[in-house]
């Protein structure tokens, strides 16, 4: 499998932007993770697919990650075009879901975000 990437060592809460040309599965892991990733071995990541424009990831701890965008299958392969580059944390920022994140996933940041937006949080 072909796929682009970009390591850095990074602090929580940071985030790290992706801009994609094409729908692609972009992938969030540690540095151990994209060592078991490489050597085609079972790892665990954050992210999934998302559509063309702009991925953002909240990172959720300190150590060094490298993010992943998978160019397609080797039966099928998908010509994709990438940026990364790590942000400084911001409050108001909120992550991307990926399309098929599961629908519990989904519908927790659908409540979160009207909740930011209306103001409908636990605050008092």
């Amino acid at each position: 499998m072909k796929f682009l990437h970009q390591k850095f060592q990074a602090k929580k809460k940071e985030i790290v932007e992706v801009r994609l040309d094409k729908p692609a599965r972009v992938k969030f892991m540690t540095a151990s993770e994209f060592k078991r990733y490489t050597g085609a071995r079972t790892h665990t990541f954050f992210g999934g697919h998302f559509d063309a424009g702009t991925v953002r990831f909240v990172l959720p701890f300190d150590s060094v990650w490298t993010a992943v965008v998978e160019k397609g299958t080797l039966s099928n392969p998908v010509n994709v075009k990438a940026s990364v580059k790590l942000l400084p944390p911001d409050r108001s920022a909120m992550s991307s879901v990926a399309l098929d994140a599961p629908a519990h996933v989904r519908a927790q940041v659908l409540l979160e975000v009207t909740e930011a937006l209306t103001g409908d949080g636990n605050e008092g």
